[in-house]
Formats: C-alpha cells, structure tokens, sequence
C-alpha cells in the first residue's frame, strides 16, 4: 500500500520554525549510537518513504578512499526527502558512518526524527542565511577526515531521477578551503559522487491508472481511458496549470506547455520581486526564489507583523514556493524517454504540487559510488573547475543507471 502525507504537515512545520531565531545544531562526534542505529534506516526509510529495498554498487572505492585517511565528501544527487536516509544505507558496507548537512526544518520534526538525524552525524544549516558555524563545521570535518560528508550539491529536491539539476558553488567552496587546510597537515581531500536511482516495485498499469483516475476526477472530468497514460498526463497537465493561470492571470493561456509555465513563473514572481526590491537580473528560479526567501523570512522573525501582515509574506513564501516546484520540471521529460520511473515522478508531481499531497509509492534505490575526484589545495585555472567535474561525473552515471533500470511503459 503507499504512503501517504498531506504537504499541509510540512508548512505548519516551517511557521512554527520560523517564529524561533536559528540555532545551530552541531553534530554528534560519538560513533556506536550510529551504528547501533544502523540496523533501523532500512526499517525507518520503508515506514517513511516506502523505500522498500537498496542496492550498494562500487563501495570498494569508497572504502579505499578511507584506508587511505583522506578527506572525504560525498555528493549525491538529491531527488526525494528520502535521499539522506539512503545514503546512510552505505554506512554498514562502508564500515564508516557519515556527518551530513540537513536544512533546520529537519530537526524540528518530532524528536524522534532529530533523535536519529543527530545521532547518525547529522548538523543544521540554515539555507537562507550564510551559516558560517555550519560551513566552518563541514571544513573541520574534512580538513580532520573524522567521516565522510554528504554535500547535496543541487541544493534542493528535484523530484525528477535521470536529470541533474543545477550544482551550487557552496560545496566547491568547501572542499576547496578543507582541501588547502588538510594539504598543510600532509592530507588530501577527495570527492566521490554517489548516483540515487529509485526504481518503482509494483504493478505499474495498475498504479498508473488508479492516479490519473484521481487526478481527472480532481479536475471534474470523467476518466479519460481512451487515450494512453502519456496523453492522459499530458491533458491533466494541461488542465492544472489552466487552473493556476486562472488563478494568477483571470484566464487559462494559451501556447505550447512549457512557455505557459514560464509565463506563469514570471506572473508569480515579479510582483513579489518588485515589491521587496529584488530584481531577478537575469538569475535562475532557485536563486530568485532563495533570494525571495531571506527576505520574507528575515521579515516574519524579526518584523513587528499583525496577523494579516505574517499571513500576507506567508502567501508570498507559498508561491515562492509554487514557483520554484514549475520551475524545475524538466522540459520533454517525457517524451524524451517514455518509461514506468519518469511517468510515476511526473503523476507525484502534479499531486504534490496542485494535490497538495505527497504519495510514496514502492520504490527500490540503487546507489552508485563513483571515483574518487582529488581536490587539488590551490585551485586549477587553466582546467575544469571541481564543479564542473562532479557534475560531468554524476551525469554520466545518472544516465548509465537510468538506461539499465528504467521500465517499459506497456503499449
């Protein structure tokens, strides 16, 4: 059966949090509770995000990268909340547990969650600030190779598997400062992308016509079984975002699907941009929207709102927010590559971001640990630049994997 949440939990979560100034949560330096946790990620990750099994490919490097005592950052793609749980299945084959960065919402969300986060090496950052006790935190724990560090370098979830999306600077900028600090001592600092596929489990044609059943039915239409699974997401594509463009301009739009959204994207975001002085420039949706965010935020903790006021810069937080999700749809995922994981992903999208849900259907995840990338101490001008190289890297085993993996869509 698949699990199930209502997306209203999580923005309940955030005003709370808001409402309390960042504090730092450092990270647990002890080891056995770690592993005496380990046993309990398979058992928490299936109750969670029903992650129902996990395959381990090329830990043999990983391990050679820590008999050798080096500095170690792990980079993974980032495609589902349950990516930080799944990287820490590789703990037990490792032999070594991890530290890892987790935005301060996670912490917040029961104690038990900030029990197990703690414990298996995980610390706070806080996304919408420049959190230098966090940073300083990830660069002494390379610059000692205590653990191995899980950096997520797109930044946020993608919600899509076969595509990477944008790397952010921030961890070349840590790598490279732990780097020069470690070459002082005599040490090095390596990197290793790590690829997450999740593969769906399960009786696809099933699924897949009980979920756009609902989502028809969500739009007042009767099931549209006579056309095929692709064409059917491709009109309730269509008709959601119709419902939103009636929403933000008066009307549904017209034009071919990917130009509405970035009309819509522009609809939702300038007025906000405008009003707090914050020109987008030329800069993508993620960076518009974590600009927005500092702003809006920085407001509700420390600005003297009433109700209507804190309730105003929450709207605007919400479709930052819905913006952000429009923004990293990958255009013709689809039709580029028709399969069971890309059309499942797509469904799950539109019930998360016009359904407000989020539905955890049966997934196993594979995890490929690529070679080790050294980081040089100073940095190389006349090559590639780190980022560049891990994302060159991670791609191309995101697509070696999604090439194996992937599934047949029935005719």
């Amino acid at each position: 059966m698949e699990n199930q949440v209502q997306t209203g939990l999580a923005a309940e979560t955030e005003q709370v949090i808001v409402a309390e100034p960042y504090k730092f949560v450092p990270p647990k330096s002890g080891a056995l509770v770690a592993k005496l946790l380990q046993p309990i990620i398979p058992w928490q990750i299936q109750r969670a995000w029903n992650v129902v099994g996990h395959e381990v490919r090329g830990v043999e490097k990983l391990k050679a990268s820590v008999q050798a005592g080096h500095g170690i950052a792990i980079t993974p793609n980032h495609v589902r909340e349950s990516d930080a749980m799944a990287v820490g299945l590789i703990t037990k084959q490792a032999g070594t547990p991890f530290h890892f960065m987790a935005s301060w919402h996670v912490f917040k969300q029961g104690w038990f969650q900030r029990f197990l986060v703690r414990q298996s090496g995980g610390f706070s950052v806080h996304r919408e600030g420049m959190d230098r006790i966090s940073l300083n935190t990830a660069i002494d724990i390379l610059t000692e190779a205590r653990r191995p560090l899980v950096l997520f370098p797109e930044g946020t979830i993608s919600m899509h598997n076969d595509k990477l999306g944008s790397l952010q600077e921030g961890v070349s900028l840590i790598v490279q400062r732990a780097a020069k600090k470690r070459d002082e001592k005599g040490g090095k600092v390596v990197v290793h992308p790590v690829a997450l596929k999740y593969q769906f489990v399960g009786d696809i044609e099933e699924v897949v016509n009980l979920a756009l059943t609902d989502l028809e039915r969500e739009l007042s239409w009767d099931p549209q079984t006579n056309l095929s699974s692709l064409e059917r997401v491709r009109k309730i594509g269509s008709g959601l975002l119709g419902l939103r463009e009636v929403e933000y301009f008066g009307e549904a739009q017209r034009g071919e699907l990917f130009d509405r959204l970035d009309r819509l994207i522009s609809r939702v975001l300038e007025p906000i941009e405008q009003e707090w002085n914050r020109p987008a420039d030329g800069a993508c949706v993620y960076d518009r929207v974590k600009g927005l965010r500092t702003v809006l935020l920085k407001e509700l903790v420390n600005g003297d709102l009433d109700a209507q006021g804190r309730e105003y810069r929450w709207k605007q937080l919400r479709d930052c927010t819905f913006a952000l999700h429009l923004g990293s749809y990958p255009a013709d995922y689809l039709a580029e590559e028709p399969c069971a994981e890309r059309l499942l992903e797509t469904i799950e999208r539109f019930e998360h971001d016009f359904k407000f849900v989020n539905r955890f259907r049966p997934h196993r995840v594979v995890m490929e640990i690529g070679d080790a990338i050294e980081v040089p101490p100073q940095r190389d001008r006349g090559g590639p630049k780190l980022i560049e190289q891990i994302e060159m890297a991670l791609s191309a085993q995101i697509e070696g994997l999604a090439k194996e993996l992937n599934q047949p869509l029935s005719h």
